[in-house]
């Protein structure tokens, strides 16, 4: 286990609650290194998407490309701003696997990442954003969840915990959404949507009192999100077995 943790934040003071969740992150894993990464550590320059994401000011996205730069570069785990740790990271079971999770049955999540460094996917996901076309901004879910439908062998996207030689992916109530009982989670995911304009950055932790009504909450939300998604009719076909591929809507073409 590679113990190093990686956070981004951009373009402007870091919140208080933002310093508050680091360290709680802290507090669970003393032995471990945090870095944050920010406008004076870290150069995106070799990507066009990340010029263009600091000339337009979309820090979410530029810490898209950030996030895997430190994997590859580093490895360790990455974690959004606004995760939520229940558990210390020594007791997930990491290897030499790319970890992470669903965010909905139908899309990965991307704001919980475990990987080594020089990690083929993490390698190619990072590739990925050279390919961009300029007017498209894809969030980060669909860009890894067209990857692994397309091009990860023997994947199917069913929502389900699944193991290959290359990636370890859990189901969403492990990282992303709240487990009825929240100690069978490791994490939540708050979803603050800070990359969107006019968002707030606050969220509240360790409210135990209040943990059954986020589950409803997120539990109804993620119903209604779900036949929306765009990687419904995918998620469908997965579960009878049948991996459909797709397009890269958002990619240069070919």
């Amino acid at each position: 286990m590679i113990k190093k943790i990686h956070y981004c934040w951009f373009g402007s003071p870091v919140p208080e609650a933002v310093r508050q969740n680091v360290r709680k992150w802290k507090e669970l894993n003393p032995d471990f290194e945090i870095i944050e990464w920010n406008e004076s550590n870290i150069d995106v320059s070799r990507f066009e998407f990340g010029r263009r994401c600091l000339e337009q000011n979309k820090w979410g996205f530029l810490g898209d490309i950030v996030r895997l730069q430190a994997l590859v570069e580093h490895g360790g785990f990455y974690l959004d701003c606004d995760v939520e740790l229940f558990q210390p990271l020594s007791r997930l079971p990491v290897d030499h696997r790319f970890t992470l999770g669903y965010m909905y049955n139908c899309a990965l999540g991307t704001a919980f990442l475990y990987a080594p460094p020089q990690h083929p996917l993490c390698i190619s996901l990072l590739s990925l954003h050279n390919e961009i076309r300029k007017e498209c901004w894809p969030v980060s879910n669909t860009i890894y969840t067209d990857y692994f439908i397309n091009e990860v062998p023997e994947f199917l996207l069913n929502g389900k915990k699944w193991q290959s030689d290359l990636a370890t992916l859990y189901p969403k109530e492990f990282f992303e959404q709240p487990a009825f009982i929240r100690s069978r989670g490791f994490s939540i995911h708050h979803c603050c949507g800070s990359w969107m304009p006019g968002k707030s950055h606050s969220f509240i932790l360790n409210q135990a009192f209040c943990h059954q009504v986020k589950w409803l909450k997120r539990k109804i939300n993620t119903a209604l999100a779900l036949r929306r998604n765009e990687f419904y009719p995918y998620y469908r076909a997965a579960l009878k077995g049948v991996s459909l591929k797709k397009n890269y809507d958002w990619r240069i073409r070919q």
